[in-house]
């Protein structure tokens, strides 16, 4: 089965006040910030529109600058839209993505959401397109995702770097963990910040209660395979470098400014 083009939405959850890095979503990063470069790539991607759920004005604020400052074309720019989401039991960021999705998308014809954290700016379109495209094509899967391969013994064992246990047939997630799993591989599945759900699933996902392994992890994905959700893991090559601390962004602007050299 092939997806309709256009038959899937992005949302980009946006808190401000992130624990381990506050304001780290507006940090410029080569003349723009950080979630303006994961907007792009959702705009450049086949989804239908493209919202930020935010709960700040002032990354509202700066991502309307940077349109306007911006050369994207008017066409991609037209497909942004940037929401204030606020609510008692917005708890995370997915539940920012259903609570946008109830009061956006009041018809039936999007089935897929496609949820991209905002602190990923080396995201690209042709990702997004693939987990939204792998979701609508596997009807056993609830979510998909994307993870990469690596050797790196830093990166494997920073507990930011999320790994992930997949099942040896279908590719499906078996576990999430902040420690380096499986125990005594060559090399790993790193996760990366990028959901897509279907709106039922999502809807389920959200009205769940925390379970044991989420809150021991603090990763909200374990929540899903504690209650029988089925994670389908796109596996690819592209290697994405989250922002989780300021050493995360000082990394990758050296590694920009190399590629400029």
């Amino acid at each position: 089965m092939k997806i309709a083009e256009k038959s899937f939405i992005c949302v980009i959850p946006a808190r401000e006040k992130s624990k381990r890095f506050p304001s780290k979503l507006i940090k410029y990063l080569d003349g723009f910030p950080v979630i303006f470069y994961v907007v792009v790539a959702c705009a450049k991607s086949k989804a239908k529109n493209v919202f930020v759920a935010t709960d700040s004005p002032k990354i509202k604020k700066e991502i309307e600058r940077s349109l306007q400052k911006s050369k994207i074309p008017k066409k991609l720019k037209d497909k942004i839209k940037i929401k204030i989401v606020r609510g008692r039991n917005i708890k995370s960021g997915t539940d920012r993505v259903a609570e946008l999705v109830k009061r956006e998308l009041k018809s039936k014809s999007t089935e897929i959401i496609v949820n991209v954290q905002g602190d990923e700016p080396l995201i690209t379109p042709e990702i997004i397109n693939k987990v939204a495209y792998t979701l609508a094509q596997d009807k056993d899967a609830d979510i998909a995702t994307y993870g990469f391969i690596s050797k790196e013994k830093g990166e494997i064992e920073n507990p930011n770097r999320v790994k992930i246990a997949v099942s040896e047939k279908g590719n499906y997630a078996l576990y999430f963990s902040r420690s380096s799993i499986p125990y005594g591989a060559k090399k790993f599945i790193i996760h990366t910040g990028i959901y897509a759900f279907r709106k039922k699933s999502l809807m389920r996902f959200t009205n769940l209660k925390q379970t044991d392994n989420e809150k021991s992890e603090k990763l909200e994905q374990l929540r899903a395979l504690d209650n029988g959700m089925k994670i389908k893991v796109i596996i690819g090559k592209k290697k994405l470098i989250p922002i989780d601390t300021p050493e995360d962004l000082r990394k990758l602007k050296e590694i920009i400014r190399k590629n400029k050299a």
